[in-house]
């Protein structure tokens, strides 16, 4: 099944028809833009509040209008930001990996 895998990734960046200067000008490219990525994503790591969901069943205050609405605040949109900064590396580097296959 590797060989099976290696050997499409092997016929998909023949296809591409990139000779040596421009792949790896699209490399560099792509790995400026997976550190600039990976800086944003610590960064909005870094402003996030860590959770505390066993508090609040405690107290009780688990239904609270706060608890309720977590997606439509500060929160919310922090967390959907993480998740398409690493969607996003993700991509990059799946594409990294496929034109510097035939290197």
């Amino acid at each position: 099944m590797i060989n099976s895998l290696n050997n499409l990734l092997l016929a998909v960046n023949n296809g591409l028809g990139l000779d040596y200067g421009v792949r790896r000008g699209v490399l560099i490219a792509f790995g400026v833009l997976m550190t600039i990525a990976a800086v944003a994503i610590i960064v909005v790591i870094m402003m996030q509040k860590g959770t505390n969901d066993n508090v609040g069943v405690i107290s009780g205050a688990s239904d609270t209008f706060y608890g309720k609405n977590k997606e439509k605040n500060k929160e919310g949109v922090l967390k959907k930001i993480t998740v398409a900064l690493f969607v996003f590396i993700l991509v990059c580097a799946i594409i990294c990996f496929v034109i510097g296959l035939a290197e």
